[in-house]
């Protein structure tokens, strides 16, 4: 599933596959970052609802701080 129909001044898409979660930044949208995530559905669960922050206007809503949140806490680990 590809999420890119989102006000983010970050980050472009962030793509969900079986394990992998790729994210395109608007800093540099020619390069694609994939990430190990072991529980996609839970992450799924909370972009959503992030999302949802963001379409009902809500000032703590963002894409970009979920993300940094995710990388932090391990949810998301970088794959090279």
């Amino acid at each position: 599933m590809i999420y890119n129909n989102f006000n983010s001044s970050a980050v472009k898409s962030v793509e969900i596959l079986d394990n992998t979660v790729k994210i395109v930044y608007n800093s540099n949208t020619t390069k694609e970052y994939t990430f190990e995530c072991q529980n996609t559905t839970e992450f799924t669960e909370s972009l959503s609802k992030e999302l949802t922050g963001i379409e009902l206007n809500d000032s703590k809503a963002s894409v970009g701080r979920f993300l940094h949140q995710q990388i932090q806490s391990g949810a998301l680990v970088e794959t090279k």
